[in-house]
């Protein structure tokens, strides 16, 4: 594997950044079903 203080280290993988990134997707996931709440049952 990469060394931790490698030039090769450019992803960030910590606690913090796990924890935002699913914060993250979970509010873009929840943004989707509530914007397009109505759309469904117009397009049907």
């Amino acid at each position: 594997m990469v060394p931790q203080d490698s030039a090769g280290n450019f992803v960030p993988l910590n606690g913090f950044d796990n924890v935002l990134h699913l914060l993250l997707g979970v509010g873009m996931v929840a943004l989707a079903v509530i914007l397009t709440k109505g759309h469904a049952k117009a397009r049907a």
